[in-house]
């Protein structure tokens, strides 16, 4: 059964959004991961592994051979350590031309419990850019980030949409580091307007505050407090996610995003069967 959707608990945080080794760049495996939520307190948790997609030879995705092996370790983890529960989930780079194989491969045929929109990667005319790369990222691609994010959130086929602030992370350091401008701000409006008129939820991803503190950058990447002070305009779902790819990640920073939460009255859900 699709999970769903539910208010999250006032005292328990659980994660969402979380990688194993088959992604090739993330340590650990479902069980380590499971042990390591208990340990934590936690009640639930979930994986979303990159998504493989046909013709697709990201080696940052999973592999068509891996999803089985994938999907039925995520199964024999929820039987087996029964004071966690834990959800299988994709993370799908999003193009509107694999809307179909998301929903008939992954939650049709597959059975998976949920799959995350994202986008990591700009198509403009002949140029791909990472939005993850240190290079710069101006109004053309924030537009064009813009308007694919907005068309995913249309999709209303991802259980929740991940970091959709990316956007605002300082791309080139030591030039406008802070990163955020009238553009920016028009951009989170209109991601934003979209999430309230099609009823999705928005990750808060905290991810960016470790990469921030690892690599020494002079600002957050994400989340953008300008970004979610204007999404409490709106009771926006927020689900919050450390987009572990460690065990030591797994709570990384979740202080926080529950500190933004709180500050600005924000309504954080979860996931349930």
């Amino acid at each position: 059964m699709r999970a769903i959707i539910v208010p999250a608990e006032n005292n328990i945080w659980n994660n969402f959004h979380t990688h194993t080794f088959r992604c090739n760049h993330a340590e650990g495996d479902i069980q380590d991961f499971a042990i390591r939520a208990s340990k934590l307190g936690m009640n639930k948790i979930g994986f979303s592994e990159h998504a493989y997609l046909p013709g697709d030879e990201n080696p940052f995705h999973l592999s068509f051979a891996a999803v089985s092996e994938y999907t039925e370790a995520c199964r024999e983890a929820d039987e087996k350590y029964g004071n966690v529960k834990v959800f299988c989930g994709v993370e799908c780079d999003y193009d509107p031309s694999d809307e179909g194989f998301f929903k008939e491969f992954y939650l049709d045929q597959m059975g998976m419990d949920y799959i995350v929109g994202s986008v990591h990667e700009l198509k403009g005319g002949h140029d791909v850019m990472d939005c993850f790369s240190n290079r710069h990222f101006g109004l053309k691609e924030l537009q064009i980030y813009t308007k694919l994010y907005v068309k995913l959130i249309e999709s209303r086929l991802f259980t929740f949409c991940a970091h959709p602030d990316l956007f605002g992370r300082p791309i080139e350091i030591g030039e406008n580091p802070a990163g955020w401008d009238a553009n920016a701000e028009s951009a989170a409006k209109e991601i934003i307007e979209a999430a309230k008129a099609n009823n999705a939820v928005l990750e808060m991803n905290v991810s960016g505050v470790w990469k921030a503190v690892t690599k020494g950058y002079p600002a957050i990447i994400y989340p953008r407090r300008e970004f979610w002070e204007i999404a409490s305009d709106y009771d926006i779902p927020v689900i919050l996610n450390t987009d572990a790819h460690s065990l030591e990640r797994l709570d990384a920073h979740v202080d926080y995003g529950m500190k933004l939460i709180e500050e600005f009255g924000l309504r954080r859900v979860e996931i349930q069967r």
